[in-house]
């Protein structure tokens, strides 16, 4: 319990564990008052079993255990309300963190980790962080126990022994069960984030598990996922029922004892009825809090599980940022000697080229050549293991993320919209636009005339990823993002390679209004969008092996020359029935 309350303390600033104190010392007093009726209790029982009872002394005795249950009530409220605002306050600092850091990580950790692993430290860990029942429930556990045998020990210390005889043996069932808690808790939650990824990839892959019937229990990773899940709550449970027994039983025993040992008194002569009876009433009161500390101790390896498991997403270090950020004037793209390995795969080897201000340079490659993850370098979404990035003579590394960034504007050929409005989703490139700002982007995207057909205009909700449009849609709503925050280089992975050719044209005039007097590097799937690029990069299994202009590369009989001639028979290709 007490490791519990440390991780929970060292989670606040020093404003929360100031407030932790007040309230843990509000919680106290209520222990206090909720164990003080113990007092009045007993003098009221002597009061009963006098000869002649005083109605004027039981009154007062009463309105005693009165006053007692409404302070309990007055600093309970208090100090109920004083964990939840610093549990509140915490987990939402915790949460901005979170986000913060995770924002600040290469990339290669997202691609490594686990979806549902992420997720279940975002949501179900964080959920876990419970001030409102670990504190009172500990502070219970310990204070009201220890308050009523203060004071029974007062009473009658042979009967006091008794009721905390069974106490040394429930601890040490206590402490036998915790190791073995300990290891189901994390298996529980390891299978907890396993059905949570499922979850996600089932949902996320719907069309796909319909299309080929593989929905249900035929999915199958779905189903074991959901299975393992349910068999590790289950062993957690069948597991330590019987410590949990045990403990409970145990303490029950301390009834017995206190029956035993307040008879035999009695029929000795050394114990008052009114002393017995109060000691059978209190045990009562004595052992429910002690029980609470089998729940507890669940509760505290899940908390103790999810703090961790916060931590180790804090002790990912980020990609390093310098302490002062330079200022760019010129955005010519530089790489010298560049070579990138994800996992101790080769991507990139030896990478040299120039990119100058305000010119088109295209990538084109074979899938897995290493296009993408050239743009994804310049970005800084990862760092290079050799080599230098420049970008007007800065390396990338000597900027902050954010100044990077905002020299950057990305467009991806999967776009990615926000459920939220058109409006939103357009002022995500520049969150300070005004709504003429935004127009004017959209009608250079192409974007205008069709928003506003949709039922609320530009605040209609596009749904999650943007469900509601067709790709052609997302993709110019995702250019017109771009050309609103306006950056000095445009990094385009070509949004017309799955696009109907109704919406390419359309798709293309925006992207020429996008990239106007910009440094554009693009990777082409269509080349004839290329034909005018200053320069043209023939990326093939980590390395450039052509370099030079459209007319120069297809008349070298090289894979670019292979590639445009497999283009241009492509043209003509149809679908032949036999």
């Amino acid at each position: 319990m007490l490791s519990l309350v440390k991780n929970l303390y060292n989670l606040g600033t020093q404003q929360d564990k100031a407030e932790m104190i007040r309230a843990t010392l509000l919680k106290a007093v209520e222990s206090f008052f909720t164990s003080a009726p113990v007092i009045f209790l007993y003098l009221i029982l002597l009061e009963l079993f006098k000869g002649s009872i005083n109605r004027q002394t039981v009154i007062y005795l009463t309105l005693g255990m009165v006053s007692c249950i409404v302070f309990q009530f007055i600093f309970g409220y208090f100090a109920y309300g004083a964990y939840g605002t610093i549990q509140s306050r915490v987990v939402g600092r915790i949460h901005n963190h979170i986000g913060e850091h995770l924002r600040k990580l290469s990339m290669g950790f997202f691609s490594s980790t686990n979806v549902g692993d992420i997720n279940a430290v975002v949501t179900t860990d964080l959920a876990k962080i419970d001030y409102m029942y670990a504190l009172p429930t500990t502070i219970d556990a310990i204070a009201v126990p220890s308050f009523v045998a203060l004071l029974l020990f007062f009473v009658d210390w042979r009967m006091a022994l008794a009721t905390v005889a069974g106490i040394p043996l429930a601890m040490g069932i206590y402490r036998w069960s915790q190791s073995q808690l300990r290891q189901l808790t994390q298996f529980q939650a390891q299978s907890q984030i396993e059905a949570n990824s499922r979850t996600i990839e089932y949902i996320q892959g719907m069309n796909v598990i319909r299309a080929f019937d593989q929905t249900g229990a035929q999915f199958s990773k779905f189903d074991r996922a959901i299975q393992h899940y349910r068999d590790t709550n289950i062993n957690l449970a069948t597991k330590l029922a019987p410590a949990e027994v045990a403990f409970d039983t145990t303490l029950e025993l301390g009834f017995a004892v206190i029956l035993v040992s307040g008879a035999y008194l009695l029929l000795q002569g050394q114990l008052t009825t009114p002393t017995f009876l109060m000691f059978l009433i209190l045990s009562l009161r004595f052992y429910k809090p002690l029980q609470k500390i089998g729940d507890l101790s669940r509760h505290r390896q899940l908390v103790d599980t999810a703090i961790e498991r916060i931590s180790s997403v804090f002790n990912i270090k980020p990609l390093p940022e310098p302490e002062q950020s330079q200022t760019l004037k010129q955005f010519d793209i530089e790489f010298k000697n560049v070579s990138f390995s994800y996992e101790q795969q080769p991507v990139l080897q030896n990478v040299s080229f120039t990119v100058p201000e305000r010119s088109m340079t295209a990538l084109v490659g074979p899938s897995g050549a290493g296009k993408t993850t050239v743009i994804n370098l310049i970005a800084r979404f990862w760092d290079v293991d050799e080599g230098e990035i420049l970008i007007g003579g800065v390396n990338v590394k000597d900027l902050k993320t954010d100044s990077l960034l905002s020299y950057i504007s990305l467009v991806f050929q999967d776009v990615y919209l926000f459920n939220d409005t058109i409006l939103n989703n357009i002022k995500f490139g520049n969150p300070d636009a005004s709504e003429e700002q935004v127009f004017t982007a959209a009608k250079a995207a192409r974007c205008h005339e069709f928003i506003l057909e949709k039922p609320h205009g530009y605040h209609t909700i596009i749904g999650e990823g943007g469900a509601t449009l067709s790709g052609g849609e997302k993709q110019r709503i995702s250019i017109a993002r771009a050309i609103l925050k306006d950056a000095p280089i445009v990094l385009l992975d070509e949004a017309t390679a799955s696009i109907d050719p109704e919406n390419e044209l359309v798709i293309q005039q925006a992207i020429d209004s996008l990239v106007a007097s910009k440094t554009l590097i693009i990777i082409a799937h269509k080349l004839s969008t290329i034909e005018n690029a200053e320069q043209i990069l023939v990326i093939d299994r980590g390395q450039i092996i052509e370099q030079g202009k459209h007319e120069d590369l297809i008349t070298n009989n090289s894979l670019y020359s292979r590639f445009w001639a497999e283009r241009q028979k492509a043209r003509t290709w149809k679908i032949a029935r036999r």
